[in-house]
């Protein structure tokens, strides 16, 4: 696929909408969005805002990201996302593992012909 790989209108605003998520309790994002339509006449729906959030989160269960910090070496231009810490199953002990042993009694099979019919047959004559 030639050609430049989509950037978000979000992106100059990602540190301010980060602080709004992180408040307690958070910033709901249709009030995000208003304030973006508000403050910056930007405009942009509740959905996107949160999908912009859900990407930049990494994959966490909880849809958070840190403010991009500048790195002070190169230029303040270059932002450079916040190091993630290590996942706590990292390390961790092996899963155990669970065996079951073998049961006739769960042993499903299908029925012959014949035998199902009579079962279905008695099963009518007691009214099932």
């Amino acid at each position: 696929m030639p050609g430049k790989p989509h950037q978000s209108s979000l992106i100059p605003y990602q540190n301010e909408i980060a602080d709004l998520r992180q408040r307690r309790p958070p910033m709901p994002y249709l009030q995000i969005a208003d304030l973006l339509r508000e403050k910056y006449n930007l405009s942009i729906q509740a959905p996107a805002i949160f999908k912009f959030v859900k990407a930049k989160s990494h994959g966490r269960k909880e849809f958070i990201y840190g403010r991009i910090k500048a790195h002070k070496e190169n230029s303040p231009s270059i932002l450079r996302p916040t190091p993630k810490a290590a996942h706590p199953s990292v390390g961790s002990s092996p899963r155990p593992v669970f065996e079951f042993p073998y049961s006739e009694r769960y042993n499903l099979h299908r029925l012959p012909p014949e035998e199902a019919a009579a079962r279905r047959k008695k099963l009518e004559e007691e009214g099932h």
